[in-house]
């Protein structure tokens, strides 16, 4: 996973966080800090819904690098 793709809508990454496991789709990407508005998603019958009580959040652009504590690509938008 050396090759992260450029951040679009619809992608969905990983937390990268050992104690649980954590989805996120990026809902819209602007320009600037904290211009990546995200959600926690979840994989139900091989569609990613919105979890339980999700909501929409924003995240920096230097956390979509694949270390821990930030997330790692997962999976690209399904047309």
């Amino acid at each position: 996973m050396t090759d992260t793709p450029a951040l679009a809508a619809g992608q969905i990454w990983k937390e990268v966080d050992p104690r649980f496991t954590r989805f996120i789709r990026i809902e819209n990407v602007g320009a600037g800090r904290r211009s990546i508005s995200i959600r926690t998603v979840e994989n139900v019958d091989g569609r990613w819904v919105d979890a339980e009580r999700s909501r929409c959040s924003y995240a920096d652009p230097q956390r979509f690098n694949g270390k821990r504590g930030n997330y790692a690509f997962y999976e690209a938008p399904q047309p």
